[in-house]
């Protein structure tokens, strides 16, 4: 495979920026990631206040006063844009064909330098955010992945949703977008990343003309913060009107820059890479506990998480989770699962670095661990740098049977001992 690296720049108004050529691609992909997100916030009066910032980002900005126009900027030649909050970012992005790419950086500069958060527009779209906590609250998996986050974190930033609460929300005025932004929305904080059929002086030219940001603020600057000790390992829930109980089982983990997360992450693949692999096998195939059941694993600044998700017959929970925990104890060692796992990865690598938007939305990830972004032969070498032995180090150190944590979401009805 071609080089496919990011070549390092500073646009003029000081904002990084970081481009991969890709000559043989069609379209550009271009984003802006700011490093402000939900742990940011103050709680729980801004509770879901930078996810909600980035919906009013796109109800309007100078050169395209209404969502409509601002969409249809883009639509109109075939292209699309999105974003999504996390715990430690917001990430502006869009794709668009090669022949146009210029309006990427227009339509990026009108998003993070010239939104008007129309306050006319703000009751409006703060009523769809509300509608939006109800539908991940309606959704079992969501629900009970959020109430595990709570329960792993405590008083701890990353345990805050990032949809905050209806009430939160719908308090919000345009004087709190207008002091996040402020705070939040300067060069300081801001990173560009592209990638697709552009050179990295071309881009750097469009953005030395058309990306300006005025805003004057400071660094976003996290100080770690240690988790409090809770005795408690089970947490349980009761909902109305539901047939399975929903189990996760989880840790709280190693912190991005540290190898057991990326082990951790192979090793979760190595369970849970697709239906021939073993949580599959051993809690659906043979044994019928369940429908549906996956492996997860997150990466933050300071923390990490990883878990396992069973939505299973109230009568058989307790086989399931039994199961769950063997599964991660019989294949901490496993030789012929990590050559396995790690075969699967490097294809899923290869197909996604053909594609612009997957390589920015990677590199938005990676400079929110506090790292550069990385091209495709330095994810490849740390992939394959991982052994069993790091995984079964990683394992044996955040994943002890005695350490995990349940949470349980169980039919009203059912009487849990």
């Amino acid at each position: 495979m071609e080089s496919l690296n990011f070549e390092k720049l500073k646009t003029s108004s000081g904002v990084p920026l970081y481009v991969m050529h890709l000559p043989h691609a069609n379209t550009v992909a271009a984003g802006v990631l700011v490093k402000a997100g939900t742990r940011d916030e103050n709680w729980p009066e801004e509770a879901g206040l930078a996810h909600a910032l980035e919906h009013m980002v796109f109800q309007g900005t100078k050169q395209f006063p209404d969502s409509q126009k601002l969409s249809a900027y883009l639509e109109e030649i075939g292209g699309y844009s999105n974003a999504f909050t996390s715990k430690e970012g917001t990430f502006f992005y869009c794709r668009i064909p090669k022949e146009e790419k210029e309006r990427s950086v227009i339509f990026l500069d009108q998003l993070l330098n010239h939104c008007l958060v129309p306050e006319e527009k703000i009751n409006t779209e703060m009523h769809n955010i509300a509608e939006e906590i109800k539908m991940w609250n309606d959704d079992l998996e969501r629900f009970v992945l959020i109430s595990i986050f709570k329960f792993l974190y405590g008083s701890h930033p990353l345990s805050r949703n990032g949809l905050g609460t209806p009430e939160s929300v719908l308090s919000f005025k345009k004087k709190n977008f207008e002091s996040f932004l402020n705070n939040f929305y300067n060069n300081q904080n801001l990173t560009i990343v592209v990638a697709g059929n552009i050179s990295a002086p071309e881009a750097k030219e469009m953005f030395d003309k058309h990306f300006s940001n005025q805003r004057q603020g400071k660094k976003t600057e996290r100080i770690p913060q240690a988790l409090e000790f809770y005795p408690e390992r089970q947490k349980i829930e009761t909902r109305q009107d539901i047939q399975q109980v929903q189990v996760v089982l989880a840790c709280p983990t190693a912190p991005a820059h540290e190898k057991e997360s990326l082990s951790l992450e192979m090793f979760a693949t190595m369970i849970d890479g697709g239906s021939s692999f073993p949580l599959f096998q051993e809690v659906r195939d043979k044994r019928g506990l369940c429908y549906h059941t996956s492996a997860m694993t997150e990466r933050y600044s300071d923390l990490g998480f990883w878990g396992i998700y069973i939505g299973t017959d109230p009568k058989r929970y307790k086989e399931a989770i039994a199961v769950a925990v063997d599964v991660i104890q019989n294949n901490k060692n496993n030789e012929k699962l990590i050559k396995k796992a790690g075969e699967l990865i490097l294809g899923r690598l290869s197909l996604s670095f053909e594609n612009p938007g997957k390589i920015i939305e990677s590199a938005a990830y990676d400079i929110l661990y506090g790292e550069e972004p990385k091209g495709y032969e330095k994810i490849k070498q740390e992939i394959e740098s991982i052994s069993i032995k790091d995984v079964e180090k990683a394992v044996d150190q955040y994943l002890k049977p005695e350490d995990i944590r349940q949470v349980l979401l169980v039919p009203k009805e059912l009487i849990i001992n």
